[in-house]
């Protein structure tokens, strides 16, 4: 475990110099300027409260994946090309524990920079509204527990593709995971009169993780009643797939030869 958390704090530092964290400010400032930005085009206090929580959470969840998705994917073949994976796979360290840090270092800046972007857009709207809606963290959190599976989705990939591919597989599978039992029944199968459409979206979606379970946006902008537990549960399911796709991943890289 000692051995994993050195190596993930190597893998922070490097992600820190090559200043993976300036998108992550800027975004932030865009964030706390958005709740002024939408307060001079609303009708009235309350559309822009819904409004500006509506597209913060949407940018967020859009740039959590993003950052995943990038991370996740370029990790592992980085190391390959520079070649410094060797250097630390000829130490008594296992290539599970290799990915684990690869891991945890994603999952520590993906925390840190989503839950700096939740703070900007919290600041932004409590300056105007004069109280703090902690609601938004919950939208964050489901965010971030998506983002988390997405990146272990690419980590898994990148063992045996390039990141390019990597990248694009884990775009999909976000793509497929986020389509919602009503689009697929009324514009697949209704609209569309595709019933090949349909069938391939519920065959894929029944094997892949399913992310509109992580979508609490609109529960926390109009702010509706959550199911007791629903939070813990949705962290276990995640942790669930993470596990899964991380021992996927771990057999895959095992067997391949470097």
């Amino acid at each position: 475990m000692k051995t994993i958390w050195h190596l993930s704090r190597l893998y922070l530092l490097g992600s820190i110099r090559r200043q993976a964290h300036l998108a992550t400010l800027f975004m932030g400032f865009i964030l706390l300027m958005l709740p002024a930005y939408v307060n001079a085009f609303s009708l009235g206090l309350g559309a822009f409260e819904r409004v500006a929580k509506d597209f913060g959470l949407t940018i967020v969840s859009y740039f959590g994946i993003v950052m995943a998705i990038v991370l996740g994917s370029t990790s592992v073949p980085r190391d390959q090309e520079s070649r410094s994976l060797h250097p630390i796979l000829a130490r008594p360290i296992s290539r599970g524990a290799y990915l684990l840090a690869h891991y945890v270092s994603m999952i520590v800046l993906l925390g840190a920079s989503l839950f700096l972007l939740a703070c900007c857009l919290l600041l932004g709207v409590s300056a105007l509204t004069k109280s703090v809606d902690t609601s938004i963290f919950l939208g964050v959190w489901g965010s971030y527990l998506q983002c988390c599976v997405i990146a272990a989705a690419c980590l898994l990939f990148s063992t045996v593709s390039s990141p390019a591919l990597a990248g694009t597989v884990g775009a999909a599978i976000y793509l497929v995971g986020s389509l919602s039992e009503g689009f697929i029944t009324y514009f697949l199968a209704e609209d569309r009169n595709s019933q090949v459409a349909e069938f391939t979206a519920k065959a894929l979606k029944s094997v892949l993780p399913n992310l509109t379970l992580f979508q609490v946006k609109d529960a926390v902008v109009h702010q509706l009643a959550v199911p007791p537990g629903y939070f813990a549960a949705l962290t276990l399911y995640a942790v669930t797939w993470i596990t899964v796709l991380l021992m996927v991943a771990n057999l895959i890289f095992r067997k391949k030869d470097l």
